[in-house]
């Protein structure tokens, strides 16, 4: 998820990797890899037909004048993207990373 000024100034970044968490029982690092996992830690992955609603709290970029906050870009645009990859690493999107689904929505504070 990626926020951004109309100016196109990046405000905030963040992502997350919704998976089933796995260890190899020989300690507590995560494994990636079918052949690699002996013990399910917890499960994040999506799972089919469920909503999954996720809460981030983004601050409009502000500057503080003589005791008053002023806010110095009125509008944002907030871009996210669902995608399937194989690594945790990106990769080469159509290779090794397929976008699912991507919007882009603009917010506004009066």
């Amino acid at each position: 998820m990626t926020a951004k000024t109309k100016d196109g100034k990046e405000i905030y970044k963040d992502s997350k990797i919704l998976m089933p968490q796995a260890t190899n029982s020989r300690g507590d690092a995560q494994v990636y890899g079918a052949h690699f996992k002996m013990g399910y830690t917890r499960d994040t992955s999506l799972q089919p037909l469920k909503k999954k609603i996720e809460t981030y709290e983004i601050n409009f970029p502000y500057e503080d004048k003589e005791g008053k906050r002023e806010i110095k870009a009125k509008e944002m645009d907030i871009t996210v993207v669902l995608r399937y990859q194989l690594d945790p690493a990106p990769g080469e999107a159509g290779k090794d990373s397929f976008v699912i689904y991507e919007t882009t929505k603009t917010v506004k504070v009066q």
